[in-house]
């Protein structure tokens, strides 16, 4: 008998957390549990289903025929939902939203791109256990999926999208047989290897849609019998989760995020695929977005593991990103940076970008989930200048405004508005800060928090704070259009080095003389900042007319200094 691996385990473990909770939604009068997201119906149904089917061992029989049943039923009306009219143009489409009356619903072309995928998987693992006429249902969606044009798009952008477009083609083409479709998903998928090798990854810390990639090319890797099939989609696989890895605290995401959920910022509650396959975290047991979770047999590899490990010494992370579609070259590059440490990590985007919907972190301190308080606390710290579509308690959507600096466990950034920004801008600046013992003082604040590390912030005009049951959350006021922010973290052995066990300590030494931020104004528009870090490096930040006119940092390493001086980074 083979042993059950510890991912298996915890893979099976998520799969039983995830059924109990489908059995805790309350039914609508449409059948269904969600209007609001119609893929939710199908991912909660088929997890439920699936753990029926492998035994429901904790569960009673009667229970688990009910839940078999429950899980049939919200499947049959899924399907139902799908257009299936040849002739329409939107044919093998689902509805996404389904308002107050789901049979009116309208198709959307969203939920097809990850839910047919999954589809795929799950007929081809449970298709025999279904119930007949079910089967037969889903039979003829995965027909219908094949004939629509819902797939056959060319690569141009090389985005998520069309990441899921080419894992149907290379599962629609083994499943129906089709060489010729079956070929185009392999040179598509080639052609996204060398993209990403060439340019790196465009949607980076995308956490929607980084794990879409995942999950869509995992499907194909479960299914796929044809081996340049499955040679491609390994080589991807490993790539795709090696990114994931290097940016990875337990159970949390790192760094710039160029699009997060509000289940992703402050706190990263979509931990479902981490827990399965690293386990150093609790267990989810709500999912905020469930999708394929606990369908998939695959185990990332050694190397990956190895990368999301906490190191021993903490380390920095260059990559560089080219922004190009599949005609290239990059319209524009732009560099991240992470300082990676067993305890925190900190980092951010050099250049800001503009992106959809704008939910996107430029930069963030990112606490593990596995501390005394990962369950009652936010792990993550930001502070930014709220864009257009900022809306109070949604701490995402900063303005295009404001120029960082980096270094190590050091973040600055500066806010100088250019004269004609639109009325309605916001003349404040917003912060999250986790719970902790914090010593707040009238220009910033100090905590050593329960994990051991120890943070400190400094404003350069104030700030008010309150007090929620996860989080402290700051506003503090830009004057003639300025603003700044300094961060600075240190693990327990940084601080030790300093002499530093405590947290009067810690508060201590950040108000010491000799560590007061320098700030400078010189004119509208024009603001500078110089400041003394914990290990002696020199941090100048200077904005001129609104934009950056300097960024230097004495006594750095020389390769970072190199990397800030030409724009260069690797990978």
């Amino acid at each position: 008998m083979t042993p059950v691996t510890p991912v298996q385990e915890r893979r099976q473990q998520v799969l039983r957390h995830a059924a109990e909770q489908a059995l805790t939604l309350p039914l609508l009068s449409s059948g269904l549990w969600f209007h609001s997201d119609l893929r939710d119906n199908f991912y909660f149904a088929t997890h439920l289903f699936a753990y029926t089917a492998d035994g429901a061992e904790s569960w009673a029989p009667s229970l688990r025929s009910s839940g078999r049943d429950l899980a049939a039923d919200v499947l049959r009306r899924v399907l139902l939902l799908q257009d299936r009219d040849s002739s329409s143009a939107t044919y093998g489409h689902w509805p996404l939203h389904l308002g107050e009356t789901s049979t009116e619903a309208k198709p959307h072309p969203l939920p097809v791109e990850l839910m047919g995928c999954l589809l795929l998987l799950f007929y081809e693992r449970y298709g025999s256990r279904l119930p007949e006429d079910l089967a037969n249902m889903m039979s003829a969606s995965l027909e219908h999926l094949y004939r629509s044009p819902v797939y056959r798009h060319r690569l141009h952008a090389l985005n998520h999208h069309e990441a899921k477009h080419t894992a149907q083609k290379l599962l629609l083409g083994e499943r129906f047989s089709d060489e010729s479709l079956l070929q185009e998903g392999k040179a598509c998928t080639l052609r996204i290897l060398e993209q990403i090798e060439r340019f790196g990854f465009k949607e980076y810390g995308c956490l929607p849609w980084h794990w879409h990639w995942i999950q869509a090319f995992t499907c194909v890797w479960e299914l796929a019998e044809d081996p340049e099939t499955r040679s491609l989609v390994e080589q991807l696989l490993e790539k795709l989760w090696l990114l994931r890895a290097e940016a990875y605290v337990p159970g949390a995401w790192a760094g710039a995020r160029s699009r997060v959920w509000p289940h992703d910022a402050p706190r990263d509650r979509n931990t479902s695929h981490d827990y399965i396959q690293f386990g150093d975290f609790p267990a989810p047991t709500a999912f905020p977005r469930l999708e394929g979770a606990a369908l998939f047999t695959y185990e990332v590899s050694g190397a990956v593991r190895n990368t999301a490990a906490a190191s021993v010494r903490p380390h920095e992370i260059c990559r560089r990103i080219g922004f190009a579609g599949v005609e290239g070259p990059a319209e524009a590059w732009a560099h991240t940076y992470l300082y990676r440490t067993p305890d925190y990590a900190l980092g951010g985007i050099w250049e800001r970008r503009e992106e959809f919907d704008n939910e996107q972190i430029r930069w963030a301190l990112t606490l593990p989930l596995s501390g005394r308080r990962s369950q009652e606390s936010v792990n993550q710290l930001l502070f930014f200048h709220p864009g257009a579509d900022y809306r109070e308690g949604d701490d995402r959507h900063a303005s295009p405004y404001g120029e960082v600096l980096f270094h190590r466990g050091t973040v600055v950034q500066l806010w100088s508005l250019p004269v004609g920004c639109p009325g309605d801008t916001a003349d404040f600046l917003v912060g999250c800060l986790p719970k902790g013992a914090w010593h707040f003082t009238e220009s910033g604040g100090s905590a050593r928090l329960d994990s051991g590390v120890f943070l400190s912030f400094r404003l350069l005009h104030g700030y008010t704070v309150t007090e929620k049951l996860d989080r402290f959350s700051l506003s503090s006021p830009l004057r003639g259009g300025a603003g700044g922010v300094i961060l600075e973290v240190l693990s327990t052995p940084e601080a030790a080095l300093l002499g530093i066990r405590t947290g009067e300590e810690w508060a201590a030494y950040t108000e010491d003389a000799s560590r007061i931020p320098q700030w400078r104004t010189a004119g509208p528009g024009s603001l500078s900042v110089c400041y003394n870090a914990h290990d002696d490096s020199r941090l100048f930040l200077e904005l001129e007319e609104g934009r950056l006119k300097s960024r230097t940092i004495e006594g750095s390493p020389p390769e970072l200094a190199a990397y800030l001086i030409s724009g260069t980074a690797s990978g």
